[in-house]
């Protein structure tokens, strides 16, 4: 098979792409002949070495879709021929927190493409339960740009931070991929949407998704703007997947008992946080990690039903890896970047 990997961190220079043996699937396990795998900000972060440690050489990527082309002992879930994504959490299924449907809690909880090799091949092998079908109508690489972030995003907006009907949801970032899936269950959940982008033409694609309102958030300080757009109430949800110091502007964002969720650290590791703003404005700060499987097959549901559409900026060749991650890097991206085999 080819793969995209790398043999030591550093910057995208060190991908390359080599020819090696394909897996061959154990028992209950599936291989994947990946026609699509989707870019995630963890790709960066893994290949910088910001992550856990992981296996060398490594191949990044959490996100893909294909078609089984062999199953081993035990499988019924899937057959040859099967068109199916990636699930790409990777838990006991025994565990309380499983049983409970609180997948990314279980003490064996791994990601693919992090503690695993990942996506960025032509194959894959994965638990049989870990691939799950395409939803009526959805593309090889519609599939591929869904999971990881929608999962997040459903995780953050419902599970977590319990959105309820005619809440207002602020989404920085929002032509990202967490952002511009925010966006869109956000209003899916009743919710009144105002995003933050940088430039006018991220912003339009927030509006066409169905934000309210959008504003440049590299020429306006974002918590004067959000307070003006809301009247001076805020936000009853931030939906911050930007980490870094923007979490402190994140709780400033929020109405009187609002809520901040954070699933991610773009801007950095560690934000200065002022206890108080937390307390006197009785402000949760909540974290949210990936997702639980159900809460996939609820987000597969609303695709099959025309309501969620992936956003894809454009698609490279596998080989083009390294070119796909210096543009997520640079920002240039509106929506997901993929990979086609």
């Amino acid at each position: 098979m080819r793969a995209v990997l790398f043999r030591k961190h550093g910057g995208a220079e060190v991908l390359e792409t080599a020819e090696l043996p394909a897996p061959e699937p154990g028992a209950g396990e599936a291989r994947l002949a990946v026609k699509a795998a989707a870019l995630n900000h963890l790709d960066i972060w893994v290949r910088n070495g910001l992550g856990a440690p992981i296996p060398m050489p490594h191949i990044p990527g959490s996100d893909g879709a294909g078609v089984v082309d062999a199953v081993g002992a035990g499988v019924t879930l899937v057959k040859p021929g099967d068109e199916v994504l990636i699930a790409p959490g990777l838990s006991c299924g025994q565990c309380p927190e499983c049983r409970a449907g609180r997948d990314s809690r279980c003490p064996s909880f791994r990601i693919v493409g992090l503690q695993t090799q990942g996506t960025y091949a032509t194959h894959v092998v994965l638990p049989a339960e870990n691939l799950l079908p395409l939803p009526p109508g959805m593309n090889m690489v519609q599939a591929a740009a869904a999971p990881l972030v929608f999962l997040t995003a459903y995780h953050m907006l419902f599970t977590r931070a319990g959105l309820r009907p005619g809440e207002t949801v602020f989404v920085p970032g929002a032509a990202s991929g967490v952002g511009s899936a925010g966006i869109q269950l956000a209003v899916v959940g009743g919710a009144r949407v105002i995003a933050a982008a940088g430039g006018p033409e991220k912003c339009e694609l927030a509006r066409s998704l169905g934000a309210e309102a959008c504003f440049d958030s590299s020429k306006k300080e974002e918590a004067a703007e959000l307070r003006r757009l809301t009247g001076g109430r805020g936000a009853d949800i931030v939906l911050d997947h930007v980490g870094g110091d923007h979490l402190a502007a994140s709780v400033a964002m929020c109405a009187r008992g609002g809520r901040v969720v954070s699933c991610g650290a773009t801007a950095g590791p560690s934000s200065t946080l002022t206890v108080r703003a937390l307390y006197a404005a009785e402000v949760s700060l909540l974290g949210a990690y990936m997702g639980g499987r159900w809460e996939l097959m609820e987000v597969l549901r609303l695709f099959g039903q025309r309501r969620l559409a992936a956003v894809v900026d454009r698609t490279f060749a596998l080989a083009e890896a390294a070119e796909a991650q210096r543009r997520m890097e640079a920002r240039q991206n509106l929506g997901k970047l993929v990979l086609v085999t």
